[in-house]
């Protein structure tokens, strides 16, 4: 069986093909848009014309990509800019009526659980408890558990905790950060803005958890440390680590750079990210020094492996 899933973030929108082999997935083919969705939300409440616009595109040229691997389902879900957006029932109508496409709207568990089993799902043998963090355009997830394989029930029962945090990379760079680099004030006010949503939740992570990243911010992250010619190939295996001394570093380096400077870093990385991506790596260090981590590994597996996962879960066995 060969699926198709689409991540509808509040930056981005995310195309998997895989195929089933046995009870795992075989990816076949990835593709990210940039669409910035959210623009303009978090100070309106509602997804604007061009962002529509942008975003039919983009889904449009997905579709078109998924067909050419003769695919026999597609799932399409939508998180944080979707979920805040007064008039998301508009959006997703025109997307229906535009692309007969529907869009699943994920509730923050249902994102949770999904981002939690794909970000998983990367590594061998994980033990004791998992803290997985997704950076995303309009919020951040953070979702304690432990590792799903270790469970023959629902990865929903493998999660002990989560929260969502309303704040984001492109929500939080919108509200503080007038310039790049932006004032020591601006920066100030973010890490309060940070620090305030952190310390409104009280996870319960466990002693000394597996801290894992998964999706943009996280893989951009260590794409760029490992260097400007590095491919996602380099995120696999159970070695790619960031130590929490890395982050602060490349957190003081951003932040004292300007967007074309930050770009030239991972030209492929910083593809349309590169104006949010300081704001996405000082969350990263915020949530390390809030839970006294050492290092940050990180997956290269996301929400759109995760709604594979969940297609896998809902679909008759092959027969033997």
């Amino acid at each position: 069986m060969r699926l198709a899933t689409i991540d509808i973030g509040t930056n981005t929108a995310q195309l998997l093909v895989a195929e089933r082999d046995g009870t795992e997935l075989r990816r076949l083919h990835t593709a990210e848009r940039f669409v910035r969705l959210g623009e303009g939300v978090d100070a309106r409440g509602r997804i604007g014309r061009e962002a529509q616009g942008r975003l039919l595109d983009a889904l449009r040229d997905h579709l078109q990509e998924a067909r050419t691997y003769d695919v026999d389902r597609v799932s399409a879900a939508g998180t944080s800019a979707l979920r805040d957006a007064a008039n998301r029932d508009a959006v997703l109508a025109s997307v229906r009526d535009a692309l007969g496409l529907s869009v699943d709207l994920l509730s923050g568990t249902e994102e949770a659980t999904w981002s939690f089993a794909a970000a998983c799902a990367a590594f061998d043998a994980l033990s004791g408890s998992c803290l997985v963090v997704d950076v995303g355009g309009g919020s951040t997830e953070l979702i304690v558990g432990t590792d799903p394989t270790r469970i023959r029930s629902s990865p929903a029962d493998a999660i002990r905790d989560h929260a969502s945090l309303n704040v984001g990379c492109v929500r939080l760079t919108e509200r503080c950060f007038a310039s790049q680099p932006p004032a020591p004030n601006a920066v100030e006010a973010a890490e309060r803005s940070i620090d305030e949503a952190l310390a409104a939740y009280s996870l319960e992570v466990g002693p000394a958890p597996t801290f894992i990243g998964t999706a943009g911010t996280a893989t951009a992250l260590a794409l760029v440390h490992a260097g400007p010619d590095s491919s996602w190939d380099a995120l696999h295996g159970d070695g790619f680590r960031l130590s929490r001394e890395d982050v602060r570093s490349w957190r003081g380096r951003l932040l004292g750079r300007s967007v074309d400077e930050i770009r030239a870093l991972h030209p492929g990385a910083m593809e349309g990210r590169a104006d949010v991506f300081p704001m996405g790596v000082l969350l990263l260090d915020r949530i390390l020094a809030h839970y006294n981590l050492d290092d940050l590994r990180v997956s290269p597996y996301e929400l759109r492996h995760g709604l594979a996962l969940r297609l896998l879960a809902s679909a008759p066995a092959s027969p033997s």
